[in-house]
């Protein structure tokens, strides 16, 4: 049995079917002449389908693969532009595999690296954190899919619709889009640079920690150049944070390129998780759209 087995679907498939993935791996290994086999799924979350593997020699990899078929064409392009990274010496995991199955399933089978992501954001591990989003300044990694851009076409307009459904959710979802309008408005126009390599999804649960120190930044498919602030701003909006961890990592990321794009990219970040919350996991946003209506209303000038 292949991955031609599976039946067009009218729904999204879960990423923690075991039975997909392992046709996934089958079809990586007739591809890449490979001998992996699924092990066990590793962290669970809204991003779960992540899997350990094991291949005959007993080394360790790591499977992760998309139900969204059309986006093959990204994570191919992103498999070059992780090796330039890499080569650069920014610390992720090497890709081993790359490619779509037969089922029009994109993954790819990672280095296994281990570790565990902290908890919380303090100002001790953003000591650890924030020389590695430095590591990012000039890696202007790929231009064709650029962070900047898409943050000036959500900021200019294409946001309106996020804004609206976070707004009709209720009291909090309309002090939030307020809080979020003032921030922007307070700092006018600024121009977003795009010469440094933004991983777009830089959160704790995306960098493994060993023995006090950063052993690799994973899930980085999404990267493209941009500008690293906007990789600031999303760490500014992670669950659990203190106040030294906020000030430390607030203080570095306006140095990048200037409070008011940190504050562009903090409206951004923030609306984008909390509309992923709303449609996802509703029952989550009363819990996260107090705190980061708080922290937009802190960044105000």
């Amino acid at each position: 049995m292949s991955s031609d087995d599976i039946p067009e679907l009218s729904h999204i498939p879960e990423r923690t079917d075991p039975a997909i993935a392992r046709l996934i791996v089958a079809d990586a290994n007739h591809t890449h002449g490979t001998t992996y086999h699924l092990v066990e799924p590793m962290h669970a979350g809204f991003q779960a389908g992540t899997w350990l593997l094991c291949n005959g020699e007993n080394e360790s990899a790591v499977l992760k693969w998309s139900p969204n078929r059309s986006a093959a064409p990204q994570l191919l392009r992103a498999a070059d532009a992780v090796e330039r990274a890499r080569d650069a010496g920014y610390p992720t995991p090497a890709w081993l595999a790359v490619g779509v199955a037969k089922s029009g399933f994109p993954y790819r089978i990672q280095q296994y690296v281990p570790g565990r992501s902290p908890s919380r954001l303090t100002a001790e591990v953003a000591e650890r954190l924030l020389p590695v989003l430095e590591q990012q300044r000039g890696l202007d990694i790929d231009p064709e899919h650029c962070w900047s851009r898409y943050a000036r076409t959500r900021l200019a307009g294409e946001w309106d619709h996020s804004r609206q459904a976070m707004a009709d959710s209720g009291s909090r979802g309309r002090r939030f889009v307020e809080a979020l309008d003032a921030l922007v408005a307070s700092f006018g126009q600024v121009e977003l640079p795009s010469e440094d390599l933004v991983h777009g999804d830089f959160r704790l649960d995306n960098v493994l920690f060993r023995a006090g120190r950063v052993a690799a930044v994973i899930d980085i498919e999404a990267l493209g150049s941009g500008t690293r602030a906007f990789d600031y701003a999303t760490l500014l909006t992670v669950d659990d944070i203190d106040r030294a961890g906020w000030n430390l990592t607030r203080a570095t990321g306006e140095q990048v390129a200037g409070p008011g794009v940190l504050a562009h990219c903090f409206a951004l970040a923030a609306l984008d998780l909390a509309d992923f919350v709303r449609q996802r996991n509703p029952g989550r946003l009363p819990l996260i759209i107090g705190p980061l209506t708080d922290r937009t209303v802190a960044l105000l000038p």
